[in-house]
């Protein structure tokens, strides 16, 4: 059962939604299964933006509470008979669950990217900076495909996976609730498009980011993600978690 914290977070961004499915916006093709308005017919905004991503607590303090927290997620019983993953039940690919005009990729890469330039639409990012690629630390220089550029340079990881979320309680979910996980900005970053396609839906056991610098916000992220939407995790997940912010002092 979710934490009465897990379903205030999870209930305030579904609650968003809810205002959408009723103003008959963009995201309420999303909700239904039918396709998304795109964003070119965009609705007028008549909402509060969805909420930022939270930093990741860097004082002492805060990194001790993400340690308790680490060490008192769920393991995934491996019991328990899971349905098949499916992208789809997570939605039909970026929303705009906020009103905003904007699909969530285009939210993330305007949050993310420095120095952006949007297209005629007010939403389109066509060039940015992204000054410190989180999983690399490299500088990636970003232009859309309409300009000669490649859009997929600079993906939008979902920082746990669909298919991990799934596995550690979402597919219990109802169809909303995962599009208010898949979309949310606390669980997304715009990172190195060729990284994010060799980290595919693996969890930290099996894969942490190149830059090491960046592994103590990694795994702070992903334990805090785990905790918000009461995920349970695999057991080689959870150690891995629990070790580097165990080193992150």
């Amino acid at each position: 059962m979710r934490s009465r914290s897990a379903r205030a977070h999870v209930g305030a961004f579904a609650a968003l939604i809810g205002a959408v499915l009723l103003g008959g916006c963009s995201a309420a093709g999303a909700i239904t299964g039918e396709p998304p308005v795109r964003e070119s017919a965009r609705p007028a905004p008549s909402i509060a933006p969805a909420p930022a991503a939270s930093p990741t607590p860097t004082t002492p303090d805060a990194q001790g509470e993400l340690r308790a927290i680490a060490a008192t997620l769920e393991v995934i019983d491996e019991r328990v008979a899971i349905p098949p993953y499916r992208r789809a039940d997570f939605g039909d690919g970026w929303v705009d669950v906020d009103r905003n005009g904007c699909s969530t990729r285009q939210d993330i890469l305007q949050r993310d990217l420095e120095g952006e330039a949007l297209a005629a639409d007010e939403c389109t990012v066509l060039t940015g900076t992204l000054r410190v690629e989180p999983y690399t630390g490299a500088t990636l220089e970003f232009a859309h495909d309409r300009i000669g550029g490649d859009s997929q340079a600079v993906q939008i990881d979902h920082i746990i996976s669909l298919s991990a979320a799934h596995r550690g309680g979402a597919w219990a979910w109802s169809y909303e609730e995962r599009v208010v996980f898949a979309n949310d900005p606390a669980t997304l970053l715009a990172v190195d498009g060729p990284t994010n396609s060799a980290k595919g839906d693996r969890g930290p056991g099996d894969w942490m980011p190149e830059d090491p610098g960046f592994w103590c916000e990694y795994a702070g992220r992903y334990t805090q993600i785990a905790h918000d939407y009461a995920l349970a995790v695999a057991s080689e997940d959870k150690r891995m978690l629990v070790d580097v912010l165990e080193a992150c002092g």
